[in-house]
């Protein structure tokens, strides 16, 4: 049973309430005041039929709402179809029966928690947050920057369909603000600010693996990815074409297997006080990158392509605002005037994908610009930042149009790639989504990682935001390796970036960053001795590139993510179901990334089943277990009889699995060779600690704090 509507405990709920979103660089504060929430204890039945039975639900014959419960033939299963609220109601607070021991997942790009259990998510699309926990330094202090720190729940895809280990799965029909509530032991409550709450939809499955397929093929499934994509490395770099060249000559020069050179500065440069950042003018810019087009076409004949960036938004200081703004192309603010927004200390305007006419120039763009000069795909960035208060071509508000904008972004970037008949070979991967984007996307990444260990943003949060993608029925996606996200003094190291690189290898695409302040940070070129550790990684995806293809192509014709959770195999095992930092890669293997500093062993669980390390050949049957775990050994296990078991042990084969990768633990981070600012969360100021600490004092009411005589008067 799903639904159980009793007068104590209603189906439906009714409101209204007073909301409001106050955006800032792609951060949102988001406020409402209930002002009303009445039950709807009693119902009646307005028909039953074979297949539909339509109910009226209301509060002693007032504040009526009329459900459907419909069974369809359809991929996910049954549906339930809300009409229109009360005329002075606004906000609808739908009930799911739960059981105490239940674990619910999905939630889209979950980063913090894999099992949504015992908490709250609001679902708007926004920057993920620097930091993302109220309790770090990092947080604080980019809270105080600007609002930026983020929370738990904050994400670049969030999404209202969630699955049960009851195996069963919801999802909600709707593109406004609505707010999952798993916080309680007898149900799962909803939240819709909308007057017309859509449909709900219900699948259920008797398996994890088949209801995930369904969730799937209702949202829409990713394609294969190009069969290139398993050949080597994407080198993200910048600086110019001779800069491009060298990062290349070098990396191959230490057999680094490379398949694309990805530069997103080939706009050119704009500094900030966050870091580099690129004019969003989206034209070859000549002079920072010579001869680029012919070098495009030189280096695809040695297997290498090169990559570009792209957003939907124009820097107003470049010509393609301006031609854009010509032609009423971009969103408006309320005045009827170009809504210019600030990115960072730099403005631009917001292509307004609702109108059919700018719609099809920006595919122009991209077609003329980008695929026409050969580059072999793009990041596809942002899509989160659109204000509620702006002004569309189609009428819709804001804040119905806020969370459809990744989506309306993913689907311009697939229809110009197959407009242009290379759908099958480029690759374009974004950052947002929502509900949908599953349809168009071909694959995404985690964002924009800190550069350090913590588990809200450092390495370890893109294993549950892999994992939770996977349970909302999306399968492929990927990281910058080292992570992007340098601020406060703080550096990528030399083992960050090694430990980001031998996790890359076990994922469907390898592809490096240099962040947001290249020389703050560690990067695969900055020693002779990390360029060969990198390139060791790399043939080891390359060992496994028939293996991996082998699971994309089932992501593909399933839906059956990529990585997966533990529980997906292996249902019955209730541990399985509180492992949020492990995965499957595909059926036959079991990863478990190093997310923890100056560590040699890990401690690994493995669900029940005969297991074999992948780097000795020694065996397991099950249960927590500890493994050496040097740098560029990351615990890895197959299962014993794999069909792959070949290609797990042409690691040893090929003799990359015993090469010494850094052989002391002062080597893990000695400092470039060149400058840069590479400081660990060590080196942050005692100053900033303890402004840090005073303020915590002070909103806690500390006792030292009222000994001085200093007290929080709003407490």
């Amino acid at each position: 049973m799903v639904i159980r509507h009793t007068p104590e405990s209603p189906f439906v709920f009714v409101g209204n309430g007073l909301f409001s979103f106050r955006g800032h660089l792609g951060n949102f504060v988001i406020e409402d005041y209930v002002q009303e929430r009445i039950p709807l204890r009693n119902f009646s039945f307005a028909e039953e039929s074979e297949n539909v039975v339509r109910i009226v639900f209301h509060r002693d014959g007032l504040m009526k709402t009329e459900v459907s419960f419909t069974a369809e033939e359809h991929s996910l299963g049954d549906v339930i179809t809300f009409g229109a609220l009360p005329a002075d109601a606004n906000h609808i607070w739908v009930r799911f029966l739960a059981e105490e021991t239940e674990h619910v997942f999905g939630g889209g790009e979950q980063f913090s928690y894999f099992d949504l259990r015992g908490h709250t998510f609001p679902l708007w699309i926004q920057e993920q947050g620097v930091g993302r926990n109220k309790s770090t330094l990092v947080t604080f202090k980019d809270d105080r920057n600007d609002g930026g720190g983020g929370d738990y729940y904050t994400t670049y895809w969030a999404q209202p369909t969630f699955t049960s280990s009851r195996l069963y799965s919801c999802h909600f029909d709707t593109t406004s603000y609505s707010e999952f509530d798993f916080r309680h032991s007898g149900f799962h409550e909803v939240q819709i600010w909308d007057r017309r709450p859509g449909r709900i939809y219900l699948g259920a499955s008797d398996s994890f693996a088949g209801l995930v397929g369904r969730v799937a093929a209702f949202l829409g499934r990713q394609p294969v990815l190009p069969k290139w994509t398993q050949d080597g490395a994407i080198l993200g770099v910048q600086g110019g074409t001779a800069a491009m060249l060298e990062y290349l000559k070098q990396a191959q020069g230490n057999s680094t297997l490379v398949n694309g050179l990805w530069i997103q500065d080939w706009v050119g440069r704009i500094k900030t006080s966050f870091g580099r950042r690129l004019f969003w003018n989206w034209e070859w810019d000549r002079e920072h990158y010579p001869n680029l087009d012919k070098e495009i076409v030189r280096l695809r004949t040695q297997g290498v392509k090169v990559f570009a960036y792209i957003n939907p938004n124009l820097n107003r200081e470049g010509s393609l605002f301006k031609e854009a703004d010509s032609q009423s192309f971009l969103v408006r603010n309320s005045s009827g005037q170009t809504y210019v927004v600030d990115f960072g200390e730099f403005f631009c305007g917001i292509v307004d994908m609702t109108n059919p006419a700018a719609f099809k120039w920006y595919k122009g763009v991209i077609r003329k610009n980008m695929i026409d000069l050969g580059f072999g795909g793009w990041m596809a960035d942002f899509g989160e930042y659109l204000p509620t208060d702006a002004v569309f071509h189609n009428g819709q508000p804001g804040d119905e149009v806020h969370n459809l904008w990744p989506v309306l972004w993913a689907k311009l970037n697939r229809e110009v790639a197959e407009e242009a008949g290379l759908a099958s070979d480029l690759l374009i991967w974004m950052r947002a989504g929502f509900s949908g984007s599953q349809r168009y996307a071909t694959m995404t990444w985690a964002g924009d990682q800190f550069v350090d260990f913590s588990l809200a943003d450092g390495l370890a949060s893109v294993i549950p935001a892999a994992l939770s993608l996977g349970m909302s029925g999306f399968g492929l996606t990927h990281f910058d390796i080292g992570g992007y996200t340098s601020m406060f003094g703080i550096g990528r190291t030399k083992e960050l970036l090694l430990r980001y690189a031998e996790f890359a290898a076990f994922t469907p695409v390898m592809r490096t960053h240099e962040g947001n302040r290249p020389d703050a940070n560690w990067q695969f070129y900055s020693s002779p001795d990390t360029t060969r550790a990198f390139a060791r990684h790399t043939r080891i995806f390359h060992a496994l590139s028939e293996y991996t293809q082998a699971v994309i192509h089932e992501n593909a014709e399933t839906g059956i993510p990529t990585q997966r959770p533990l529980f997906m195999h292996y249902a019955n095992d209730e541990k399985s179901y509180s492992i949020k930092y492990e995965y499957l890669y595909g059926r036959d293997l079991l990863v478990s990334p190093v997310y923890h500093e100056g560590v040699d062993t890990w401690s690994v669980y493995l669900p029940p089943d005969d297991w074999v390390f992948l780097w000795d050949g020694k065996e397991y049957v099950g249960g927590t277990v500890t493994v050496a775990a040097p740098l560029g050994k990351i615990p890895v296990f197959y299962r014993k009889g794999s069909p792959w078991t070949s290609v797990f042990q042409k690691l040893h084969n090929l003799g990359v699995a015993d090469d010494p990768i850094v052989s002391t633990m002062e080597e893990r981070n000695n400092e470039p060779q060149e400058g840069g600012l590479l400081q660990t969360t060590v080196g942050i100021t005692v100053a900033s600690v303890l402004l840090f600490l005073l303020a915590r004092w002070y909103c806690l009411g500390h006792p030292l704090l009222r000994r001085l005589g200093i007290q929080n008067r709003q407490r």
